[in-house]
């Protein structure tokens, strides 16, 4: 039955929940607006890190209990101990290649006509994540540019260098490295939403893992 993991609660198979209703909210944009005293309008400062920065998000589950009237309270009280409150990954049935991550709000149960009904509220980060980092592995012999292709969130991957002597990785430009055998993150290596050229060179082998995170 499609319904939705709240950590390691499925709301149909542990929960015996049936999704009735859902509604995925859009996260506001943290708009910043300059007002100049004796101007029209106003300097528009939303993009001043380099692109818009978002609020917290709702989304809404609406679910009908399967079970007989006579089991509401005792349904309800399991699904508050499972996970009201709490700060939970999140995944849809319908959507399972990404997750949410969110805290829980469970509503009071509801009957009328013998139809238990309750709502799940959740507070959740603006972004929905990929349930595999994305990776990038590749063997350097010399000089090789690669590209890295980003989701709209930003990221900063995990660098994992296997060599002999030391590799040199370029980014941007202006931000250079030279490494040895290990793993690294790398705050200056933050890659942007779409294409991400890094310049590699030495001889070895180099493994970008990062989370990729969309609307």
């Amino acid at each position: 039955m499609n319904g939705i993991r709240f950590g390691a609660y499925h709301s149909y198979d542990d929960l015996q929940l049936v999704l009735s209703k859902k509604e995925m909210g859009s996260p506001a944009v943290k708009k910043n607006k300059l007002d100049i005293p004796g101007a029209d309008s106003a300097i528009d400062q939303t993009d001043f890190f380099g692109e818009p920065k978002y609020e917290d998000v709702d989304h809404r589950f609406e679910f009908t209990s399967i079970l007989p009237h006579s089991g509401f309270l005792d349904q309800h009280s399991r699904i508050k101990n499972a996970i009201h409150g709490k700060r939970l990954k999140i995944i849809l049935d319908d959507d399972p290649a990404f997750f949410y991550v969110g805290r829980c709000d469970v509503s009071g149960f509801t009957s009328e006509k013998g139809v238990g009904t309750v709502v799940v509220t959740c507070d959740c980060n603006p972004y929905k994540y990929k349930q595999e980092l994305t990776v990038i592995t590749r063997a350097i012999d010399g000089t090789e540019t690669l590209t890295l292709t980003n989701g709209r969130k930003r990221a900063v991957p995990e660098v994992t260098i296997t060599t002999a002597t030391s590799m040199r990785i370029t980014y941007q430009g202006v931000n250079v490295w030279d490494l040895g055998s290990g793993s690294y993150t790398l705050p200056e290596l933050e890659l942007v939403e779409g294409d991400n050229a890094v310049e590699v060179s030495g001889t070895g082998t180099i493994f970008f893992a990062w989370q990729w995170g969309e609307m």
